[in-house]
């Protein structure tokens, strides 16, 4: 082999070496070397089973990314181990107004303002049948920000899920008292109904009760209460048809009356002249005067409210004791 041809088998062969690796982190990193996808990692207190790499990342129900990592890290210092879960949001998901796409570090800013306002990452149920989880995304501003990371704008807080505070709140349960509780009232209840006492119980609670309904029943008081309540219907009714002459007439001696008092009051008017302005009498004609006025308009609405409400005669005014 000359040794031009063995320098351009060597050029072969390390251009095809070259060719291999490019095309290896083609397949492997697929668009992630062409792409502004954002990564963020997500620190979980309780147990993280039943996530799993490539679950899905939501934000109230719209697809967001999803779940690229999740590790386990012991501190040697003070034997701690926590979860880091590393997430990735797609570029596409966060756009302007506009429809227009927008750069990795703009995305890391609105991100970064959602944290302000409380966005919080927690774990959900996505199907019963398999125990798989997501991660879902929203907004929670009453609960805390505890930041882990080194790098806390490449963090998105966590709260617990209901699943994990439903477990937290049976634990703190006295459970086993409750229990023990339970069987001791189970144990009283069958021992009565052994000792045949409740029925008993029942029974006499039967018989008082019939006899209750039998003397209320059969007691004069029920037969002098409808008698006095038919006595009332018939007073009311009585009050319905001779009222409308009643109030024809009543409201005619409530004119005569209007015009008496203003003929009192020229008369009081001429009279001031001749007794003078603060003389004794004048002060009763006055005060006569001013009574007269006063009784007319009572008893103008007495007849106002006689004519709405003829029934006020017996019950009197609604809102009075």
């Amino acid at each position: 082999m000359t040794s031009q041809a063995y320098k351009t088998m060597v050029g072969a062969f390390v251009l095809g070496g070259i060719g291999l690796f490019a095309l290896g982190l083609v397949l492997l990193a697929g668009n992630r070397l062409f792409s502004n996808d954002l990564e963020y990692v997500l620190y979980f207190d309780g147990s993280v089973s039943g996530l799993s790499i490539g679950a899905p990342v939501v934000f109230r129900g719209v697809p967001m990314g999803s779940v690229t990592q999740i590790s386990l890290v012991a501190n040697s210092r003070d034997s701690n181990v926590t979860i880091p879960v590393h997430i990735r949001i797609d570029e596409k998901s966060i756009v302007r107004a506009g429809g227009r796409g927008i750069s990795e570090a703009f995305q890391q800013e609105i991100v970064r303002r959602m944290v302000q306002r409380g966005l919080r990452a927690r774990l959900q149920l996505q199907s019963l049948i398999t125990g798989q989880y997501r991660i879902e995304l929203d907004f929670h501003p009453d609960t805390p920000a505890n930041f882990r990371s080194s790098t806390p704008d490449l963090e998105i807080p966590t709260i617990p899920s209901p699943i994990d505070t439903l477990q937290r709140t049976l634990a703190k349960l006295p459970l086993e008292q409750m229990v023990h509780s339970l069987d001791s009232i189970l144990e009283d209840l069958a021992q009565a109904l052994a000792d045949g006492k409740l029925k008993e119980g029942i029974a006499s609670f039967a018989g008082t009760f019939a006899e209750a309904q039998r003397m209320l029943k059969d007691s004069p008081l029920r037969n002098a209460a409808d008698s006095a309540l038919q006595q009332i219907d018939g007073a009311a009714r009585a009050v319905r048809q001779e009222l409308p002459g009643a109030l024809v007439a009543f409201r005619e001696a409530m004119t005569n009356m209007a015009q008496a008092a203003e003929q009192l009051r020229r008369v009081s008017g001429s009279a001031q002249d001749v007794l003078g302005r603060d003389s004794p009498a004048m002060n009763d004609l006055r005060r006569l005067l001013k009574e007269s006025t006063a009784a007319a308009r009572a008893l103008r609405d007495l007849a106002d409210l006689l004519e709405r409400n003829p029934e006020a005669l017996l019950k009197g005014r609604k809102g009075t004791r």
